[in-house]
């Protein structure tokens, strides 16, 4: 059985999420799974299970440290980019079978771009529940028109906290007992934190990615949670390009930058989340 560990939404400084993505023919057990996940330590590992799979749809499971969860967008990328690499894709284009449902993937060139679920509002929180969770300054917090902020969920529910610059994300730092209490009282992966003023000019937004309830401190890149961000910006924002791919810049303070592109699809009404990955290294797992 093979394991890759790959860089996914790289960017021209390098940069990237690891995930390992392990091809499954075997048909491990949940244990060994979340074994395996734990060893490497990584945000997510994904498993390809081929005895599930056939022709163009692939069947994939995403284990953090601790747990398994229904979808991870840059464990995806770096799954398919394998597949692309050891030409199991024939087309360009395939189906990802999670445990968020059946979706899409598109492949343009080096760019993989995976489909996202429809996207949700789930609720609302006060400022005061997420003031609570974080240090930071309560005038750097904008709030959405409400007066409140708001957790979406495109396959993993997040709340999406916007602050009103690049320091003010930067110096932010999360309360982690008190957040994870947040997260399992409310049924939340963790929250992503983005300024519209960026590091890099042709940027449109800058994040920073917190799921201390799932073993992850912080994150260099995330899939579902700028889908999510993307579908924040569409709720709150006038005026909103539906013939725009969004760039989106992560990891810049983790000495990972980052890179994740985000486009809504208007025929679905679904987020398409996509970027570049690369193979770091390849070894044999034995189990």
């Amino acid at each position: 059985m093979q394991q890759y560990i790959l860089s996914s939404f790289v960017s021209n400084r390098g940069g990237g999420n690891k995930a390992a993505v392990v091809f499954d023919d075997y048909g491990m057990p949940f244990w060994q799974m979340l074994e395996l996940a734990k060893k490497n330590n990584f945000s997510e590992t994904a498993f390809i299970d081929f005895n599930k799979s056939d022709g163009n749809k692939f069947s994939i499971r995403y284990f953090t440290p601790t747990e398994e969860v229904d979808i991870c967008g840059h464990a995806a990328l770096a799954s398919f980019h394998v597949l692309k690499q050891l030409g199991y894709l024939r087309e360009n284009y395939a189906y990802h079978r999670t445990k968020a449902g059946e979706l899409k993937v598109l492949i343009e060139g080096d760019s993989i771009l995976i489909q996202m679920n429809k996207p949700e509002l789930i609720m609302q929180l006060s400022s005061n529940i997420v003031m609570d969770i974080i240090d930071a300054d309560k005038n750097e917090i904008i709030t959405n028109r409400n007066g409140m902020i708001d957790v979406i969920s495109t396959g993993l529910k997040d709340i999406i906290l916007e602050v009103n610059g690049i320091e003010a994300l930067k110096k932010l730092s999360i309360k982690k007992d008190k957040m994870i209490e947040v997260c399992r009282e409310y049924d939340i992966i963790g929250m992503h934190v983005v300024s519209r003023e960026t590091i890099e000019e042709d940027s449109d937004f800058c994040c920073r990615n917190f799921a201390p309830a799932v073993g992850i401190d912080e994150e260099s890149a995330t899939g579902t949670s700028n889908a999510s961000l993307l579908y924040y910006i569409k709720r709150n924002k006038k005026e909103f390009d539906y013939d725009k791919t969004y760039k989106i810049e992560q990891g810049y303070f983790m000495n990972s930058p980052s890179n994740i592109f985000v486009k809504y699809d208007q025929g679905t009404e679904s987020i398409f989340v996509g970027g570049i990955a690369k193979i770091d290294s390849m070894e044999s797992v034995v189990i």
